[in-house]
């Protein structure tokens, strides 16, 4: 607007300065101001430190901003909040997902199950760059349960179950409440053998978790269970197992090859049970399953059995009648019934007729038997180095003689791997087959397809022979212990690891009644009752509680009196001498060889469950 002013002679125009604003806006171009756009989510109040199921205050609050950062006042979107990196699958409960008021969305009823440290929340819109929140705890609610965190196994009736059962003092979210120190009670409460609970009963609980070492039931049956209880807490229940009668063994035998291991026993009644791996049949239960407990050999009806070997891949047995019985992989014919076909359940040996056996031996694809009259030994399977003994060099499906020296009777028989040796009538020991590392005895490395004597010190004669996988041991009459062979891991108990061509005295002075070679170890029973193991110990199968190899014998751990010793691929076992005759097993345990319900391996001997 413009003003005119008259003053004496001229005039004066002078515009209004709030007019000359107003018509200036009214000249704009354009249609107003610009609005801000929604491009990404912010946090304003971050998540803070709160307890299991209980809502986490203030609410979070997540604001829809611009670029530049403005809040976006207009803005309705639905914001949904998750966990983020959820490694200990807790749940989110609460409204997760809400519209926003004023561009802002309020979480103000979340809370999250699992205690945790480390916790973050992200949040997310359609068509918005994301915000993660800054970390924060959930901390465990009030006491208000009872579980099992290590529940009990099948256990020998009157032994300590094992691993100890664990029971956890815990919140509603199943969140073990670290600072409670209730006393929590044990009880039978599923009782199908009318056993009796003993041990310590009742514990105290030390960072929320109460401990029971020294619980066992008496009384074998099948479907036990253990009630816990605790003042002013919900008890539990736990799952059901068994407790199993213990029997007594005979003897113990260990195999295994690559595939992996195994182990069977013949106990007094004449079953036998085995264990382990049983990718083949080799447990003969009718299955391919492998078992970390004894599985009861399925023996055709009537037979029971005398003595067992285990092989690489099969097993072998000798009735009470003298027939040898094998199940397992059958190629090369190792089970010598007339065919190459593997097979589950124990079948007949197919003898020579009227020739039966006294004992058998097992190695990595072929079988040995101990004729019960004449002395004589018969092999079959693989023969790839002469381990038959028939001078043939040819796989056979069924048993054929060995050609011994004439005049040798054998009274006792021994297979590693790939060959075999016999404890002549005189002493002397014969081997014969593969020989690449000097197992032979006869101070050379080249493979016989017949007998040959192993070279012994002058005046030297056996009582016992026991081969290993590449390495052979003997014992004398007077429990002097020698070995020759593969020693590339001190298997032979020489204070060094140079192979042997000849036997050569295990060193340490000790007594042995009987060895038994392994792997790349060799373990024996003293005199007196005590086991000794030496060679590898990489999983534990010498028993000392300890992985370090061992030149010459060392002393298993457990002050166990013994009676027989078997040396396997990568573990050992032991029957424990007295009226128990327990089987005791240590080192590898990868399929359940060890027999103890586990597959962890043991550094010392652990009593097989049965």
């Amino acid at each position: 607007m413009v003003h005119t002013v008259r003053v004496g002679p001229r005039v004066w125009r002078r515009c209004a300065p709030a007019m000359v604003l107003a018509v200036a806006a009214c000249g704009e171009s354009g249609s107003g101001p610009t609005l801000p756009v929604a491009t990404r989510l912010g946090i304003t109040v971050q998540p803070s430190n709160a307890t299991a199921g209980a809502a986490i205050a203030p609410g979070m609050q997540v604001v829809i901003v611009s670029s530049a950062g403005i809040t976006v006042t207009t803005a309705t979107n639905a914001v949904t909040v998750v966990i983020d990196s959820n490694s200990l699958g807790a749940t989110l409960l609460g409204t997760a997902t809400v519209n926003a008021v004023n561009g802002v969305a309020t979480f103000a009823n979340l809370s999250i199950t699992r205690a945790g440290t480390g916790y973050r929340l992200v949040a997310s819109a359609s068509g918005l760059t994301r915000a993660t929140s800054a970390p924060f705890a959930i901390t465990a609610g009030a006491a208000s349960q009872l579980a099992f965190v290590i529940q009990p196994r099948a256990t020998l009736s009157g032994g300590a179950i094992s691993p100890a059962v664990q029971v956890a003092v815990q919140d509603a979210f199943g969140n073990t409440v670290t600072a409670a120190t209730h006393s929590v009670t044990a009880a039978i409460r599923n009782n199908p053998g009318g056993g009796m609970l003993s041990g310590t009963t009742a514990a105290s609980a030390a960072n929320g978790v109460a401990t029971f070492s020294d619980l066992s039931i008496d009384k074998p049956g099948t479907g036990y269970t253990l009630a816990v209880s605790a003042d002013g807490l919900f008890d539990a229940t736990s799952t059901a197992f068994d407790i199993i009668a213990p029997l007594s063994f005979t003897t113990v035998a260990a195999g295994g090859a690559g595939r992996g291991s195994h182990t069977c026993a013949v106990t007094t009644d004449g079953t036998i049970y085995c264990w382990g791996f049983n990718g083949n049949g080799q447990l003969g239960d009718g299955t391919r399953t492998n078992r970390a407990v004894p599985a009861l050999v399925q023996a055709p009806a009537g037979v029971t059995f005398q003595a067992v070997s285990a092989g690489g891949q099969h097993t072998c047995a000798v009735a009470s009648t003298g027939d040898a019985y094998c199940w397992g992989r059958n190629e090369f014919g190792r089970l010598g019934d007339g065919t190459a076909v593997d097979r589950t359940l124990p079948v007949r040996v197919a003898a020579p007729a009227g020739v039966t056996f006294t004992s058998v031996g097992t190695g990595a694809g072929f079988s040995c038997g101990l004729a019960a009259a004449g002395g004589s030994v018969y092999c079959w399977g693989s023969n790839f180095a002469g381990e038959l003994g028939d001078h043939s060099g040819v796989d056979q499906l069924s048993p054929v003689l060995v050609q011994a020296p004439g005049g040798v009777t054998f009274a006792a028989l021994a297979t590693g791997l790939d060959h075999s040796c016999g404890l002549a009538t005189s002493g002397a020991v014969y081997c014969w087959g593969y020989n690449a590392f000097g197992q032979l005895g006869d101070n050379t490395t080249v493979d016989k397809p017949t007998p040959v004597q192993a070279g012994a010190p002058a005046a030297v004669t056996f009582a016992t022979v026991e081969a290993g996988y590449a390495h052979t041991c003997a014992v004398t009459s007077a429990g002097a212990a020698y070995c020759w062979g593969g020693n590339g891991n001190a298997q032979l108990g020489d204070n060094t690891t140079v192979d042997k061509l000849v036997p050569t005295a295990v060193q340490g002075g000790v007594v042995f009644a009987v060895v038994s070679g392994g792997g790349d170890h060799t373990c024996g029973v003293s005199t007196s009752g005590i086991g000794y193991c030496w060679g590898a110990n990489g999983s534990g199968q010498i028993g000392d509680n300890t992985t370090l190899a061992k030149l010459a014998p060392a002393v298993t751990a457990g002050s166990l009196s013994l009676s027989v010793a078997a040396a396997g691929l990568n573990h050992s076992c032991a029957v424990a001498a007295g009226a128990s005759a327990s089987v005791y097993c240590w080192g590898a345990n990868d399929h359940g060889e060890l027999g103890d319900g586990t597959t962890v391996p043991r550094l010392v001997p652990t009593r097989v469950l049965r």
